[in-house]
């Protein structure tokens, strides 16, 4: 729920007092960490949505709290865990400062990043820049063609009552 402008340098610290910084790590974690708020608000919103009568009929037919969730709800919640990772996944994968920052190595750079590095000082090579936009958007594409059906199934279901 804070901006990562805001806790960029504090996590810059804690990265490099637990040897994070400079590695994978560094990405994976502050990624899955500033994605929870809006995952679990997102989430809450489906759960709410669904009739609490499916859970009552599950619990009176013998299942406990997790069963239900298990065998009942989750299933029932495809299309948003679907929606869910198509736009954490868009999220990722354009993450621009938080690889700046924390990932010093050429080599561990995301694809987004490398495409700043595209220019010179003073010229820049638009159809080279152009390519390596295309090449960096075929995985955003392929991700959301595979979840398709689904991620709009997830962002409507609580359209209309």
């Amino acid at each position: 729920m804070v901006p990562f402008q805001s806790i960029m340098i504090p996590l810059f610290y804690i990265l490099k007092d637990i040897r994070f910084l400079g590695t994978y790590w560094a990405m994976i974690v502050p990624s899955i960490a500033l994605g929870m708020p809006f995952s679990i608000f997102f989430m809450r919103a489906y759960f709410s949505g669904l009739p609490q009568e499916l859970g009552d009929a599950a619990e009176i037919d013998g299942c406990n709290e997790f069963s239900v969730y298990w065998r009942v709800m989750l299933p029932l919640a495809g299309p948003a865990v679907s929606a869910l990772v198509v736009l954490q996944f868009m999220g990722a994968w354009n993450a621009f400062l938080l690889p700046l920052i924390y990932m010093q190595k050429e080599e561990i750079r995301p694809l987004v990043l490398g495409l700043m590095f595209f220019r010179s000082r003073y010229t820049q090579n638009y159809p080279l820049t152009m390519a390596g936009a295309a090449i960096v958007m075929v995985p955003i594409v392929i991700v959301y063609l595979v979840f398709q059906r689904r991620f709009v199934q997830g962002l409507t279901a609580g359209a209309v009552k």
